[in-house]
């Protein structure tokens, strides 16, 4: 009798083990991750070298293509970051001329966003989104968001480019003219590409065959346009 009543205690302080572990184990996990690292999960897909091609680039990166409309002002701009809490685009300050700007998707969802960095002398903006407003935004394991893959050199010369038009869903395609150059104008170096671009399109991202990101487009020059390269952002 005395062993089975110690037998039953040793049971039940398994159980209560167990019970504690799987209470412990989710508050442990949400103290030690971290929501506002960027999820690699969300960044656009690889295009090999070899494989390389316009078209299919377009595809791949037209899910982080976001609209932005602020004010009197509208534009485009790229995903930059999905995190656990936030997705953060990256567009031209020019574009996001206030603090509060209306961000709609590619999937056409959309909400309210809030600049939360500004650069005026290299004109470029971060806008940040709650996920929770966006409910397409805030499923687990969504599959339609997409953030940018930053390039880590510059583009050759001559090399094909693109850059998304939100407004009408196309993309205006070209080549590198200068891969960097400082223009006195605006202050900084820029890259200068031939490429057609039409008003709506700032603040959209300048993109090279294999879908890697290069910078933002700031302006057109006389049939070019100019952009910011990846390599000057300075986003916190």
């Amino acid at each position: 009798m005395l062993q089975k009543i110690k037998k039953n205690k040793k049971n039940f302080f398994i159980l209560i083990s167990v019970l504690v572990l799987l209470v412990a184990i989710p508050l442990f996990i949400r103290l030690f991750h971290d929501d506002s690292k960027p999820l690699k999960r969300y960044l656009t897909d690889e295009i090999p070298e070899k494989d390389a091609d316009i078209n299919i680039a377009i595809d791949v990166v037209s899910p982080s293509s976001t609209k932005i409309e602020s004010g009197d002002y509208m534009g485009s701009g790229n995903i930059w970051a999905i995190t656990g809490k936030n997705i953060k685009i990256v567009t031209a300050s020019h574009v996001a001329a206030e603090d509060n700007c209306t961000i709609t998707f590619f999937d056409g969802a959309t909400c309210e966003g809030t600049v939360t960095f500004r650069d005026d002398v290299k004109d470029i903006a971060l806008i940040e989104v709650d996920r929770a407003s966006n409910n397409s935004a805030n499923k687990k394991d969504v599959a339609s968001y997409r953030s940018v893959r930053p390039s880590k050199e510059l583009p050759d010369c001559e090399e094909q480019i693109f850059i998304i038009d939100t407004l009408t869903n196309t993309a205006s395609m070209g080549i590198v003219d200068t891969p960097s150059v400082f223009n006195p104008m605006i202050g900084h170096d820029v890259i200068y590409c031939m490429c057609d671009v039409e008003e709506g399109m700032s603040g959209s991202g300048l993109f090279d065959a294999t879908g890697e990101y290069h910078g933002i487009l700031l302006q057109k020059s006389d049939g070019a346009c100019i952009c910011l390269p990846v390599s000057d952002f300075n986003l916190p």
